[in-house]
C-alpha cells in the first residue's frame, strides 16, 4: 500500500510510473498495487475552499478529471465506506466529453444531433464577416505587439510552447472566431497571456505600460497584470483595448486554449457545416448569458462590482457547449436537469464543467491546473440569473417544445 497527498503522484501511478513506498494515516490517498485501485481518505484532504462541504466534492472531480486525460481507468473506493467513488461508465462519460482533443489519444470531435433551432440564423449569417473582421484586425495588433517586445531585445513566438523568449498566447475567443459578432461602433479587445520566463517579466511589464500608455490608458496593473483601454494601432481606425496576464514559467503543456482550438479544428476537418453550427452555438450562447448579466466571471468583476453576480465567463461558455456536442439545448437540458429545486451551493457540488487544458495561471503558482468553470467563475446570483435565461429559452427553442408547439 502506497500512501500520498500530491496529485502529480497520483497522475505518476496512473500513468504506469513508480513513486516511493510510504504510509501515513493522515494521507488522503492510497493505492493498492495487489488489488489496483485507489483509496481515499476523505479524513486526510485538507480544507482548501472557504465551503468544508464542497472540500471532498471538488478533491474527487481532480482525480477524475486526471484519471480521464490519462486515459488509464483504476477503481477509486472510498476508506469508510467502501463505496466505489468513480465508476468505469463515469470515466468513459468524461472521457466523451473530452472528444476531438487529439493530444489524449481521442478520436474525432462528436457532434450533438441539436445544432440548429430557429434563432440561430443571425449568427449563422455573420461568421463570415466576424472571421473577417477579427483577421483584419488581429494582424496589426500582434505586429505592433511584437515590435514592442523585440525593443527590448527579446524574440517573440506566437502561441503556447512556440520557443521565443516571449511566447505571445491570444488568450480570447477572437483566437478562436467563438467571440460576439461586433456591431456598428462596438470597440474591440484582444486578450493575451505572455509566457516569459520569470527574470525578465518586470522589464517586459514596465515596456507594455510605458509604450501603449502613450497612446492609451492603464486600467489595472497588478503584479502580473496590465489592462489598457482606448489603445492606438498603427492600421486600425479606432482604439482598442488590450488585456496581458503574464505567467513567468514557459512549461510545456496543453494550455486551456489549445486544448479548445484543437476540438474546433477537429470539427472543421470533420464537417465544416457543422463546425459553423458549433461556432453559431457558442455566439448566442454568449450573447444570451451577457445580456441576461449571466456572463462575466467573478474573479473578472472589479472595482466594487458585485461578485455575487459572476457566471461562467466566455471560456467557460465555450468549453460548457462543447462538451455537450456544440449544441445549445443540449447543454440547457444538462444544465437545467442539475439545477431544478437546488440552491447554488448544492449545484456546484454536482455539476462539473471542465477545463481539459491547463490554466497558466494556476501552473505558474503550483496550483491544481484543470479549472471546474461552475467552482472557479461562478456565484449564487449569476447562477440564478442563468436558471432562469434557460427556462426561457428552453421553453422557445428547445426540441421537446418546439414539437409541443407543432402539434
Amino acid at each position: 500500500m502506497i500512501g500520498f497527498n500530491d496529485l502529480r503522484d497520483f497522475s505518476k501511478i496512473l500513468n504506469g510510473e513508480k513513486i516511493e513506498e510510504k504510509i501515513e494515516p493522515t494521507y488522503s490517498l492510497f493505492y493498492s498495487e495487489e488489488d489496483n485501485c485507489f483509496i481515499l481518505n476523505s479524513k486526510g484532504v485538507p480544507i482548501y475552499r472557504k465551503v468544508p462541504e464542497i472540500t471532498i466534492p471538488s478533491f474527487i472531480d481532480r482525480l477524475k478529471v486526471l484519471m480521464a486525460i490519462s486515459g488509464r481507468y483504476i477503481p477509486l473506493f472510498d476508506k469508510d465506506s467502501k463505496n466505489l467513488l468513480f465508476t468505469k461508465e463515469e470515466f468513459l462519460e468524461y472521457r466523451k466529453k473530452m472528444s476531438g482533443i487529439k493530444t489524449y489519444g481521442m478520436g474525432d470531435y462528436i457532434f450533438s444531433d441539436n445544432l440548429y433551432f430557429e434563432g440561430l440564423d443571425l449568427y449563422l449569417n455573420q461568421i463570415n464577416k466576424n472571421i473577417e473582421q477579427v483577421n483584419e484586425k488581429r494582424k496589426p495588433v500582434i505586429e505592433e505587439i511584437t515590435k514592442i517586445i523585440e525593443s527590448t531585445g527579446l524574440s517573440v513566438t506566437i502561441g503556447c510552447n512556440s520557443g521565443g523568449d516571449v511566447e505571445l498566447v491570444e488568450a480570447g475567443s477572437t483566437a478562436r472566431y467563438t467571440n460576439i459578432p461586433s456591431k456598428e461602433g462596438d470597440k474591440w479587445d484582444f486578450d493575451f497571456t505572455v509566457r516569459i520566463d520569470a527574470d525578465k517579466v518586470w522589464t517586459l511589464k514596465n515596456t507594455l505600460e510605458s509604450k501603449f500608455n502613450a497612446g492609451g490608458h492603464i486600467t489595472e496593473t497588478a503584479a502580473y497584470k496590465v489592462r489598457l483601454t482606448d489603445v492606438v494601432i498603427p492600421g486600425l481606425e479606432k482604439p482598442i483595448d488590450l488585456d496581458f496576464s503574464l505567467t513567468p514559467q514557459k512549461k510545456k503543456y496543453l494550455s486551456t486554449e489549445d486544448a479548445l482550438s484543437e476540438r474546433l479544428d477537429s470539427m472543421k476537418q470533420l464537417d465544416e457545416q457543422k463546425y459553423r453550427l458549433v461556432l453559431a452555438n457558442i455566439m448566442y450562447a454568449k450573447n444570451m448569458l451577457k445580456t441576461s448579466g449571466a456572463y462575466k466571471p467573478a474573479r473578472g468583476i472589479i472595482n466594487g462590482g458585485d461578485r455575487a453576480l459572476g457566471g461562467l465567463g466566455g471560456v467557460g461558455i465555450e468549453n460548457w457547449i462543447i462538451q455537450n456536442g456544440g449544441s445549445l439545448q443540449d447543454a440547457t437540458n444538462e444544465f437545467l436537469s442539475h439545477a431544478e429545486g437546488k440552491d447554488f451551493k448544492a449545484f456546484e457540488m454536482e455539476y462539473v464543467i471542465q477545463d481539459f487544458g491547463q490554466d497558466h495561471v494556476a501552473t505558474s503558482k503550483g496550483n491544481f491546473p484543470f479549472d471546474n468553470f461552475v467552482m472557479k467563475n461562478m456565484r449564487y446570483k449569476g447562477f440564478d440569473i442563468m436558471k432562469k435565461t434557460l427556462k426561457q429559452f428552453k421553453n422557445e427553442y428547445c426540441e421537446d417544445k418546439v414539437e409541443e408547439r407543432v402539434r
